[in-house]
């Protein structure tokens, strides 16, 4: 099942923003975006189109996930993420960002 909160986080973190950082983008309370991400949340079809258009791709697009639309390694990648508790993908995360800044 799709996960709205999931993709805006990867989207989120692939464009090395804060949660802060997009919902000052999109003109949102922050604690939106934490309640979205975290599912407690849904969007309105309106925050949706804001998100699309900031991240520059279409409804369809975000809604995409045929592995057809991701690379090999990403989904490779994406499998190793499944299997981490939150605190070890965060450390991960935070390497590929140490290791991004060289």
């Amino acid at each position: 099942m799709f996960n709205i909160g999931n993709r805006i986080s990867l989207l989120r973190e692939a464009n090395n923003l804060s949660a802060n950082k997009l919902s000052k983008e999109l003109q949102v309370d922050p604690s939106t975006i934490n309640k979205i991400e975290k599912g407690t949340a849904k969007p309105s079809l309106e925050l949706l189109f804001k998100i699309c258009s900031y991240f520059d791709m279409s409804l369809s697009e975000f809604f995409d996930t045929s592995e057809a639309s991701l690379s090999s390694e990403l989904l490779a990648w994406l499998d190793i993420g499944k299997n981490l508790t939150d605190e070890e993908r965060a450390t991960v995360i935070q390497m590929i960002k140490s290791l991004k800044a060289y």
